[in-house]
């Protein structure tokens, strides 16, 4: 499926770009759609299109600062601009920036369908061509591959900082900065081709600077970034995860990441990879397909004694018999007897989510003759975020009492789905107050919690299920609901009111969620009404 996003700021040809897109016949999906660069491109971060169609002049951000900052998330992006300008100049900034089509105004629908077809081609003649593997070795080859070789000599702690800036500096890497983060990804879905994983990698991140990057096993690579800006580095690393997932989704679904700390010297980048990778083995076998940060976690103290359960048979048996009001009681009596200051620990809290996490699901499985305790477990990481509540002891406290409470209610033939993250619930509580506002994006929310919005997304969704768009959306329609259910506002205003600057665009969402339109839904509403 190509997914395609348009930018616009006139709405009726944004409606008509929409409506002749959804009319398409074949792989073609409208995903989104903006009035303005800078609302553009907090929506792209999270959508991941295929193709963008832009106009040049637009509010706030034009059409070329947004396909030069989509192109740096997104460079897969194939981009058409659609304009009214048709100078020389125009033409040459564009070609600079490496649009790949571009339409005048007013366009045409049969010009629109067969640019999006090419694209859909080009995007298709590109994977076709890239996926033909040479069979010599060329310079480059053997260069990528003495660059491996120093990435691994670097990352075992194999070799002096002097001996490695030589190195460096024989193989053209500029590796000198005040910062860097290395960032360990894990393919966990079964590759039966791994020369096609390769150079699928070597794809996505072919003309990346200030990167480097090798494969430490058939299954695990490693990616070290560099920069004298953290911010920036951190935002980049999480942009590069971003695209190896996108990329890579055809050849490898799942990918788990870790991202180390920064460090301030090449000499600490063999510890800080060393870390990461053990972080890695920790959350492979709950967390798959998850981005967990180092620095999110805190770091394991190495020297801490083998983690003792005080969660055994009776505990277990005291919660089967106990009402749900008791199990905040037991838990406290479980956790008091293992000790005043043992849950002082990160560690020791993580462990012991671990073990009532295990303890839960095989409660639940055994309550249910025809549940998987793979399904299960899958489900239950999905709605808790073990590494992130362990950090904090009260968060620590209140998802192993609600893991506890799923279980007894699986017990009394009930179920529970509780999810704890005080990031995303800080920024759910951000989304419920500011919905209404036109120019709430995910880059504002990711803003709020203090996070960098790829990272800020990254953990939206992995903890709620869904992308911070559509949650805003959702947010707004159901309030939309509300308005048409109990006030005879105008749909425009209704529109205002809930942050969307465009009645026309109001009414496609509404109608791409509810199944109709906003007239329609009052309209039946109100029969309704009338025959209660």
């Amino acid at each position: 499926m190509y997914q395609v996003f348009v930018v616009e700021d006139e709405s009726l040809i944004r409606q008509s770009i929409r409506d002749a897109i959804e009319g398409m016949q074949g792989p073609y999906a409208f995903c989104g759609e903006a009035s303005d660069g800078e609302m553009a491109l907090s929506m792209m971060q999270d959508l991941m299109p295929d193709i963008l169609l832009t106009d040049v002049r637009m509010p706030f951000l034009d059409g070329f600062g947004l396909i030069r900052h989509a192109r740096a998330m997104m460079p897969w992006l194939k981009v058409v601009i659609i304009s009214g300008y048709g100078d020389f100049d125009f033409t040459q900034k564009a070609i600079s920036l490496g649009v790949d089509q571009y339409l005048l105004k007013p366009v045409r629908q049969a010009d629109l369908v067969r640019v999006i077809e090419e694209m859909a081609a080009q995007i298709e003649k590109s994977k076709a061509a890239k996926n033909a593997l040479p069979t010599g070795l060329d310079e480059e080859e053997v260069l990528g591959a003495l660059r491996q070789q120093f990435m691994q000599r670097l990352l075992y702690g194999s070799a002096g900082t002097a001996e490695l800036l030589e190195k460096a500096s024989t193989l053209k890497l500029d590796i000198v900065r005040s910062h860097y983060l290395v960032c360990v990804l894990s393919f966990d879905a079964p590759c039966e081709d791994q020369a096609a994983l390769r150079s699928a990698v070597q794809r996505a991140l072919e003309g990346m600077d200030a990167l480097s990057y090798c494969f430490n096993t058939a299954d695990q690579m490693t990616l070290l970034a560099f920069d004298n800006d953290p911010e920036a580095l951190s935002e980049r690393v999480y942009r590069l995860i971003g695209i190896l997932r996108h990329e890579l989704n055809d050849v490898c679904p799942v990918i788990t990441a870790v991202v180390s700390r920064d460090v301030v010297r090449l000499s600490a980048v063999s510890e800080a990879y060393k870390t990461a990778c053990g972080l890695l083995k920790t959350v492979s076998g709950f967390a798959a397909g998850q981005v967990v940060s180092v620095g999110d976690t805190a770091q394991f103290t190495a020297d801490l004694v083998r983690f003792s359960t005080p969660f055994g048979e009776d505990f277990q048996r005291k919660l089967l018999y106990a009402e749900a009001g008791n199990v905040p009681q037991l838990l406290d009596e479980a956790l008091s007897a293992a000790g005043p200051n043992k849950f002082d620990s990160l560690f020791v809290r993580y462990n012991a989510l671990i073990a009532l996490m295990r303890l839960s699901i095989h409660l639940i499985a055994r309550n249910d003759p025809d549940a998987d305790e793979t399904e299960i477990a899958a489900r239950m990481n999905a709605e808790f975020d073990l590494l992130t509540a362990a950090a904090d002891r009260q968060t620590a406290r209140r998802v192993a009492e609600n893991m506890l409470m799923q279980a007894l209610s699986a017990h009394r033939k009930g179920a529970e789905s509780v999810k704890f993250n005080p990031a995303v619930s800080l920024a759910e509580k951000y989304l419920r107050e500011n919905f209404c506002d036109p120019n709430i994006s995910l880059i504002s929310a990711a803003r709020h919690v203090g996070m960098s919005p790829a990272h800020f997304s990254t953990v939206f969704s992995q903890t709620t299920g869904r992308s911070f768009i559509s949650s805003l959306t959702a947010l707004r329609i159901g309030k939309a609901k509300e308005l048409l259910r109990g006030t005879n506002m105008r749909l425009a205003d209704i529109a205002m009111e809930i942050g969307y600057n465009e009645p026309n665009y109001f009414s496609h969402v509404f109608r791409k969620l509810e199944g109709i339109t906003p007239k329609e839904y009052r309209s039946r509403r109100a029969q309704q009404e009338d025959a209660e």
